[in-house]
């Protein structure tokens, strides 16, 4: 960000980044372990909307929280706290990257966005716990990607521009 009084065209830049860092590395993941033809996973990964994914991350959360009980029987239960935490940021983030992106009313100033960025860092860390979890054993046995691997292509100081952390 700026040094001294950044402006809101910085700020609105951090918020957006933060959000797609979030967004892309879910979408990554999910395209590796769907797509198993290199080659086609981008163009695959191009089909993810980002109301859809925000719905379903929302809707993960609410059946962490018990929300929505018939939906939950359809559910491997019980869906852990790092999950539900990752699904949450994503909506969070979402709903901050579409004000700093489309509503030129909003004002965002530094702390606001340094704790959004914060959300976002943590929210890496919690999907990198997710993946190594037993509930991702599968992935990895069927070698579509290594823990390792794709932590390596998703370093949070790589995948967030503008980011001092």
């Amino acid at each position: 960000m700026d040094s001294g009084r950044p402006r809101q065209a910085s700020l609105r830049r951090v918020v957006s980044a933060a959000y797609d860092s979030l967004f892309h590395l879910i979408v990554d993941d999910a395209v590796r372990y769907l797509v198993p033809t290199a080659s086609l996973r981008a163009a695959v990964a191009r089909t993810f909307e980002h109301k859809d994914v925000k719905s379903a991350a929302r809707t993960i959360s609410e059946i962490q929280r018990g929300s929505v009980p018939w939906l939950a029987s359809h559910v491997r239960l019980p869906i852990s706290v790092d999950l539900a935490s990752v699904c949450d940021t994503l909506v969070e983030l979402h709903d901050q990257r579409h004000a700093a992106d489309y509503d030129l009313s909003a004002t965002f100033t530094r702390g606001v966005v340094n704790s959004k960025l914060a959300m976002a860092v943590s929210a890496h860390g919690n999907w990198s716990r997710e993946r190594r979890s037993h509930k991702c054993a599968g992935i990895h046995a069927r070698g579509r990607w290594t823990a390792g691997e794709a932590v390596e292509e998703h370093d949070t100081r790589r995948t967030m521009p503008g980011s001092r952390w």
